[in-house]
């Protein structure tokens, strides 16, 4: 079994586009605020803020999908391993992998589930 099959590389990238990108523009906005920078400046930086929230919110549907793609690995392996096709080591070996797999997919659902908690209650501030 190829390891690969067990990495969430869409949950990483959405790792990525929420805690840096999201999160910096979003501070960044906050700080302006607090600064009175430019109207120009706080426009960019809000519209670039709800553009990132909303996209991240939209990449959550690769991370759901990447999330029953995995479970389906996992019942699949236990299905194997009933039936006798795997032996139990193999399948202990593998299953440490899925389990990682589904923790990190799992995080990555809960911080945009919060997300979008923060984008349904701050809705006024969120220009689109």
């Amino acid at each position: 079994m190829r390891s690969y099959r067990f990495t969430p590389y869409l949950s990483f990238i959405g790792f990525g586009l929420v805690v840096i990108l999201t999160l910096s523009v979003n501070v960044s906005f906050k700080l302006g605020m607090e600064k009175d920078l430019d109207e120009g400046s706080l426009m960019l930086l809000s519209g670039a803020s709800a553009s990132l929230l909303m996209f991240t919110l939209i990449w959550g549907v690769f991370g759901v999908i990447e999330f029953v793609l995995v479970w389906k690995e996992k019942q699949k392996m236990k299905s194997k391993l009933e039936r006798g096709k795997m032996n139990k080591e193999d399948f202990l070996d593998q299953i440490k992998k899925v389990k990682t797999s589904l923790g990190i997919n799992i995080s990555y659902i809960v911080i945009l589930l919060f997300q979008l908690g923060y984008v349904i209650i701050n809705w006024d501030e969120v220009d689109v």
